[in-house]
């Protein structure tokens, strides 16, 4: 299979039981953090905080989301002088509509396969509560574009006078 071919799943049977039950309650909790997300034309990027701890946090969302999502690309950014962190996840086609679609209906997703979280059906129930979570992270990006969309108008309109 080429690489511009690859499925595009996360699967996180790669793992075992403990680390996929570890990994369904640490991401959602992670990203509550997220400050602002940009909407890239191959993903996003999330701004986290820059607080004691959380750059290893994302390091270890990186190494393990490369193992059960290896189409994601990864950039990993800290800020000068005590700035954010942002986390860019990226990657060919169909990646950007992946976690539109993943994270705004992980219910649908788990059960189209999109998601394949082993025999533990327990698990896909925490996945499912993660929903709302990364549903409204993915939403930053829509308010945090109209806003930029918004300031934009205004500025043009003050310079028009």
């Amino acid at each position: 299979m080429k690489k511009e071919e690859q499925l595009i799943v996360c699967d996180l049977t790669v793992f075992s039981t403990d680390t996929r039950r570890q990994m369904a309650a640490a991401v959602p909790d992670m990203f509550k953090a997220v400050q602002k997300v940009q909407e890239l034309p191959d993903g996003y990027a999330f701004q986290f905080p820059n607080e004691p701890g959380m750059f290893m946090t994302l390091a270890n969302f990186v190494e393990h989301e490369r193992q059960c999502c290896p189409f994601y690309k990864f950039a990993l950014e800290a800020e000068s002088n005590g700035g954010p962190f942002w986390l860019r996840m990226m990657g060919g086609e169909g990646v950007k509509e992946f976690m539109q679609t993943a994270w705004t209906d992980l219910p649908g997703a788990v059960s189209k396969q999109l998601i394949r979280t082993g025999p533990e059906h327990d698990l896909d129930e925490v996945i499912t509560q993660a929903a709302p979570i990364l549903a409204d992270t993915l939403e930053k990006a829509s308010v945090s574009a109209k806003r930029d969309e918004d300031d934009e108008e205004k500025l043009g309109n003050g310079n028009a006078k």
